[in-house]
């Protein structure tokens, strides 16, 4: 039980942060296929969610070492 919450931030900020890494996938692919003027388009959405994106997996790398190292004080103890 006690991992399940230690971990509970991580996943809380990863399930959102994998669907917007497909938004991005899927921009992307729309992008390679476009025309110049809906690349035009696209690449604006496609920079914001791709920064989303970076934030969010960085936050979840944060969250998911420090639910870790939280696990292997308690194991010291």
């Amino acid at each position: 039980m006690l991992p399940a919450l230690a971990y509970l931030p991580f996943r809380v900020v990863m399930v959102p942060t994998k669907w917007v890494g497909r938004v991005v996938a899927w921009l992307a692919e729309g992008y390679r296929t476009a025309s110049r003027l809906e690349q035009v388009l696209i690449l604006p959405s496609w920079a914001v969610f791709r920064g989303i994106f970076i934030v969010g997996w960085t936050l979840a790398q944060l969250l998911h070492g420090a639910a870790r190292r939280s696990l292997e004080r308690l194991d010291l103890a």
